[in-house]
């Protein structure tokens, strides 16, 4: 096996990560021997990496999903986490879904003002490539092409409007169509994927002039690359790797590669001869980069008014019960009743992206239960949809997709429901008015029939801020103060 200390032709070192997630900062794990990632971490670490095998014989790319996930990266737009990639010099970056959350047009002037390489080679806009489908990258006397594969569940994780318009090809299609185009610009393809471990193993039984596929999407990375080899040893298709999500570990493939390139065809054909795969774990005795740390300090200095480790509240128990009403759920609902003036409120239960925390509530904890802020919009809606949407509601009992309610009280009695909305039956042919998230309003999480309702209103209102308000004002909340709005 080479040592890869010298840089040598035909040698080349690939940096990875993956669900970066707006961890720019470090994970305060309780036990210290795990890893604790952070942005300042990872750049001194890619730095020590650089100098040991020579700058030019690296590469360094990221699979996507930039964006979401604390309170930091919320607060200010996602612009810290473009801004660290900047600093860290990313190659090439995957495009995720939640790459849209903030929008298009953002995402387009991100690109503008970070210089940050986003590729997907399968979304398509007004019959053109949405962004780069690859970039080209020298290392070493090699060239490589660094292509990107988004994800078609972007289509219902994502806002719509965020992707309206964007049509997302199916990935396997895609690279066949590119490899004719493809095979004279670059030596070596390297594909970041969207689309999970078991899409990642069907692009590679399918496109075996790839030679490594990086992926995403799982919730712990792959310590051991999946690989196939020849009866001589040699690489048969692409090396499979994750790094995992949040930046806990920096993927490293060292590759030794042997070929040559058709003077007349300009064709290239290069194989994989020998490969260093690891995951190294960023743990709190690694030093911080002082340039980062210095960037990281000018975003954090812009929060003053709204520190993230500032007290909201305490909550207490503060779990689901049994019949799937949250503290939590039920106190987002109530205040999106309250500012709306609506009839009923719903709110999806997954609009909450983490475990529901008990002790101190800080800014920084909000931001990481509620990720994504959404939007209220009221509509009006007869009292027949209302009832079919909780009954759609009631099948998805222990999902996420599972509503939280206020107004409305529901019992559920072998296959039919009895609805009160107030202390009022609820009545079929009744206009009321309902109060959600933009996310269930545009049909999200399988709610699809709301999205069919012309008399709505979007209020400007944001539900995060609601929530932090009414930490405030209760100081305290706790499972006690559930009411049974669900009875199964």
């Amino acid at each position: 096996m080479p040592s890869f200390v010298q840089a040598k032709e035909g040698q080349i070192t690939i940096l990875f990560t993956s669900d970066h997630h707006g961890q720019v900062e470090p994970v305060h794990e309780s036990d210290a021997s795990k890893p604790v990632g952070g942005v300042a971490r990872r750049m001194a670490l890619i730095e020590k990496i650089r100098q040991e095998v020579g700058e030019k014989n690296v590469i360094l790319v990221d699979t996507g999903d930039l964006f979401r996930g604390t309170a930091f990266s919320e607060m200010t737009n996602g612009k810290v986490d473009c801004a660290a990639y900047q600093l860290m010099r990313y190659d090439a970056i995957g495009l995720g879904e939640q790459d849209f959350d903030y929008g298009r047009k953002t995402l387009t002037e991100y690109r503008k003002e970070f210089g940050l390489p986003w590729v997907s080679a399968n979304v398509i806009s007004a019959g053109q490539p949405f962004l780069r489908p690859y970039v080209l990258k020298s290392a070493g006397n090699l060239r490589v092409g660094l292509i990107g594969f988004s994800s078609q569940d972007a289509l219902s994780v994502a806002r719509r409007e965020n992707v309206r318009g964007l049509i997302f090809n199916p990935p396997d299609g895609a690279a066949k169509g590119l490899h004719s185009i493809f095979k004279k610009d670059a030596d070596i393809f390297v594909v970041l994927s969207r689309i999970g471990l078991e899409g990642d193993k069907k692009l590679a039984k399918n496109n075996s002039y790839l030679h490594v596929i990086l992926g995403s999407r799982e919730q712990a990375g792959l310590t051991l690359p999946i690989v196939n080899k020849f009866k001589d040893g040699t690489v048969a298709g692409p090396i499979i790797g994750q790094s995992g999500p949040r930046g806990l570990y920096l993927g490293r493939l060292d590759l030794s590669v042997e070929g040559h390139r058709d003077p007349k065809t300009k064709n290239a054909t290069y194989s994989i001869t020998d490969y260093k795969y690891q995951l190294i774990p960023i743990t709190s005795d690694l030093p911080e980069d002082p340039q980062m740390v210095a960037l990281l300090d000018s975003y954090r200095s812009k929060l003053k008014s709204e520190p993230l480790d500032e007290p909201l509240g305490e909550a207490v128990k503060a779990e689901m019960n049994d019949q799937g009403d949250s503290v939590w759920g039920q106190m987002a609902a109530d205040e999106v009743r309250k500012a709306s003036g609506a009839d009923v409120a719903l709110i999806n239960s997954d609009f909450f992206h983490s475990d529901f925390h008990t002790g101190t509530i800080t800014r920084a904890i909000l931001y990481e239960m509620v990720p994504t802020d959404n939007e209220i919009v009221t509509v009006e809606i007869p009292g027949s949809a209302l009832r079919k949407t909780l009954e759609v509601a009631a099948s998805k009992k222990g999902q996420g997709a599972f509503l939280q309610v206020s107004g409305v009280k529901i019992q559920k009695t072998g296959d039919s429901l009895s609805i009160w909305v107030g202390d009022q039956p609820l009545k079929d042919h009744q206009k009321y008015q309902l109060a959600l998230n933009d996310f269930l309003a545009d049909g999200g999480d399988g709610y699809e029939q709301l999205r069919r309702f012309k008399y709505r209103k979007r209020t400007g209102v944001m539900v995060r801020p609601l929530l932090e308000q009414a930490l405030k004002t209760r100081k305290t909340i706790s499972s006690t103060d559930l009411q049974p709005r669900w009875i199964f």
